[in-house]
Parts: structure tokens; C-alpha cells; sequence
């Protein structure tokens, strides 16, 4: 009888006891899993909690567990880039340590590969839900209803997925990569950046041939004091990676379809970019100061503001023509409403 493929599942860990127990409960639905060749790569990121020492138990209790530590480079791409590194699977799948996964998950996004062999990339069906249970968000790769409904296979090609993330990241693919497609693109991008993973996916996604999706369940959940929700300077990446992309969109020819879409999610997340740049200017040091204000230079330079402008109506149109006239002056209005 032939062996099953290994799958390495890789999980990144930051102080995931004092956010939320997160250790046991990523554990409990990991180990637990119907698949059962896999090797659990876990990456302590630098935690200074007592997220190790929950590993260690759990690892002498289950041998597949891998723990590898490294010092904190407060980014979060690198940590995955650790584990890309370290996982030898046939086939990987990416976990967030405060989510959760069906006992069955791994297994079905596996058998979908049998039946749909021309795929890359296979995605478990995502729900996205507040610590509360309620559900914000549901994708069968693409945004759906709630999960009560019967479950439709979905195939894309990984081209197709990369086109219609231009301007919106709507798309949830939280699943089982063949190897070389995972590892076809570090995560450790050029630079540092809050959503540089947003970047290196969409690479990623157009290496694969297929994205198809199974009948199985990611659970991903919003956790009201996660870094994602707290105000932080990091957040002026966003309008950096933007303005990354653009360039990206643009060489690669799958701008144009999209621009509008883009332009206006650009221009609105240079707007709250602007608020937290005036939120922290107390805080910061003349050379981050000044090194922020370029960043939002070069953003407010790289906007195409007529197709911005077009897209609002009346007092709207009037009011945003003004602020987008002149960078000082766009500046200095968020300086007094923040």
C-alpha cells in the first residue's frame, strides 16, 4: 500500500499564550487532525511569554511537532519565511496560531488534489467570525453566503485569482499548496511591511496553474485586541505596499481591467495612512518622521487623482478635487481632523 505524502503544516507563534491561550487551542485542532502524516512546523517568534514552553509540552507528547526559535524582527513575514524554509512536505499549508481548522480539513484539501489533479493550490471554505460567533465574512474562494448552504466546487486559474485582487484583496485562500508552488516565492520580501504577505501571495498565486476549493472548514477569527485592529505606525505600510503593487499590476498587465477599483482603495487607505501619521508625529524621531512623510509623498505622487476624482459626485467631487490639488495642503487638513 503506498504511504501518503507528508504535508507540513506550518504555524507561527508571538506571545500566543498572553493573547489567548493560542497554543492549546491551535494544538488541540492540529494534532488532531484525520490526516495523519504530517509534520507540524511550528515557529516561536521570538515570544517573551511562556509560548515555548506550551510548545515543548505538546511536542514531547507528539513527535511530528517541529519547534524552531527565532529573535523577533517585529514583521510578521519573517517568521513565515522561517517556516517556508524549514517545511519538506509534498504539500503545505499555512495556519494562523489564533484560528482554527475542521478535524477533517487537511484530509479533504488532500483527496480534492486526487480528484482535481491539474491544481496547485486546494482552499478549505473560510469564515471569518468574531470572537462573539457571529460571521462577517464567508468565501468559497470568492465571497459567498453563510456556510449553510450546499457546498459548490470552485476552479480559477491562479492568473485569474492575482486579476481580480487588483484594488480589493477579496479573495480567501487559506490552504494546501503543492511545495514548489508554496516556496516558488519568499516571504521574506525586500522590505519590511506590515501586509507584505499580500505582495508574496498574489506572486504565489499566479505561479499556480488551479486554485480549486473542497467541502472543508478554515475558521478565521477576528480578535478585538490583535495587532491587525490596534492604531500603529506600521499601518503607513499599507499605502506602501500599494504603491508596490501598482508597479507590479501595471508590468504585469492586469492594471487597466481593474485601475478605478484600485486607484479609490489607494487613495482611501492614503487618507487614514494621513491620520495615523499625524496620530504618532509627537512620537516619532525627525528621520522616521521624515522617512513616513515620503512615504506618503510618493503615494499621494503615484495616485491617478482624476480617475479618484471621477468616481465621486457634487460637494464630494469639489471637496476632494481640493484636498488632492496640493500634497501640503492635503497634509496639513489631515493634521486638524485627526
Amino acid at each position: 500500500m503506498q504511504s501518503l505524502p507528508l504535508i507540513s503544516v506550518i504555524t507561527t507563534y508571538y506571545n500566543s499564550v498572553h493573547l489567548g491561550d493560542f497554543v492549546k487551542s491551535s494544538m488541540n485542532c492540529l494534532l488532531n487532525q484525520t490526516y495523519k502524516n504530517i509534520e507540524f512546523i511550528c515557529v516561536n517568534d521570538g515570544s517573551t511569554d511562556s509560548t515555548l514552553t506550551d510548545l515543548e509540552y505538546f511536542a514531547s507528547q507528539d513527535q511530528r511537532i517541529k519547534i524552531y526559535t527565532k529573535e523577533n524582527q517585529k514583521y510578521a513575514q519573517y517568521s513565515k519565511a522561517y517556516g517556508q524554509d524549514k517545511a519538506s512536505g509534498e504539500f503545505i499549508f499555512l495556519f494562523d496560531h489564533d484560528d482554527l481548522l475542521d478535524l477533517d480539513t487537511i484530509e479533504k484539501c488532500y483527496e480534492t488534489f486526487i480528484k482535481h489533479p491539474e491544481l496547485d493550490i486546494v482552499t478549505p471554505q473560510v469564515v471569518t467570525k468574531f470572537t462573539t460567533g457571529e460571521i462577517k465574512y464567508f468565501h468559497n474562494i470568492y465571497a459567498e453566503e453563510a456556510p449553510d448552504k450546499t457546498f459548490k466546487y470552485k476552479q480559477f486559474s491562479g492568473k485569474q485569482i492575482t486579476c481580480d485582487t487588483v484594488g480589493k484583496y477579496d479573495i480567501h485562500i487559506r490552504g494546501l499548496y503543492r511545495n514548489s508552488i508554496f516556496k516558488s516565492h519568499s516571504f521574506a520580501f525586500t522590505e519590511p511591511l506590515l501586509n507584505a504577505d499580500e505582495f508574496v501571495e498574489r506572486l504565489i498565486f499566479e505561479e499556480a496553474r488551479f486554485v480549486g476549493s473542497c467541502d472543508a472548514l478554515y475558521t478565521h477569527y477576528i480578535h478585538p485586541g490583535s495587532s491587525a485592529k490596534l492604531l500603529s505606525l506600521k499601518k503607513i505600510d499599507i499605502t506602501r505596499t500599494d504603491f508596490l503593487l501598482r508597479k507590479l499590476f501595471i508590468e504585469k498587465e492586469i492594471y487597466t481591467a481593474r485601475k478605478s477599483i484600485f486607484e479609490f482603495t489607494a487613495y482611501k487607505n492614503l487618507v487614514n495612512a494621513m491620520k495615523i501619521f499625524h496620530n504618532f508625529s509627537d512620537t516619532m524621531k525627525i528621520e522616521e518622521r521624515a522617512s513616513q512623510k515620503k512615504r506618503l509623498q510618493d503615494s499621494y505622487d503615484s495616485l491617478d487623482k482624476k480617475i479618484v476624482i471621477s468616481q465621486f459626485q457634487g460637494i464630494g467631487k469639489i471637496y476632494n478635487s481640493f484636498l488632492l490639488s496640493n500634497f501640503s495642503l492635503f497634509l496639513l487638513f489631515y493634521k486638524f481632523k485627526k
